[in-house]
């Protein structure tokens, strides 16, 4: 099934947030040819913060506001799943809020390979559970959304 129009930009979030987790899960650059991240974990943390405020923080807040809500209610599987989410969320943000303390460079390390792999393991969620329920009560008119 093809993404629902108003799913797409959220996938696409997604994809740049999963470049970042790759980063952080490697230690640095995703490849040879990436030269825009950081190879030192201070600096690393420095720029997971911004790409946060940039986007990920307005990513959770637009799935907070408006897609959770949207599709909450129409089966016991999808609120399990955005409650999941919901926690996620919450501690994805006092893990950003960790990074703005300062810390050794080694348990920094370890902190942004574990960040990078609930990240993904979030947004595979996500992708590969939430979305396609919704997508589901979509086509059995359960759930209306928005244009995007």
């Amino acid at each position: 099934m093809k993404r629902h129009s108003v799913l797409i930009p959220f996938s696409h979030s997604h994809h740049e947030a999963l470049l970042v987790a790759l980063r952080l899960k490697k230690g640095g650059p995703s490849s040879a040819n990436d030269t825009l991240w950081p190879k030192e974990p201070l600096e690393q943390a420095q720029a997971l913060l911004r790409f946060a405020d940039r986007e990920l923080y307005p990513h959770f807040s637009l799935e907070e506001e408006y897609l959770f809500p949207a599709a909450a209610g129409k089966s016991e599987k999808i609120d399990t799943l955005i409650s999941g989410l919901l926690s996620d969320h919450s501690g994805f943000r006092s893990a950003l809020a960790a990074f703005n303390r300062p810390a050794d460079s080694s348990s920094i390390a370890a902190q942004l390979k574990q960040f990078g792999e609930d990240l993904e393991r979030h947004i595979r969620l996500e992708e590969r559970e939430l979305f396609p329920l919704i997508e589901i009560e979509v086509e059995k008119r359960n759930i209306i959304l928005g244009s995007a």
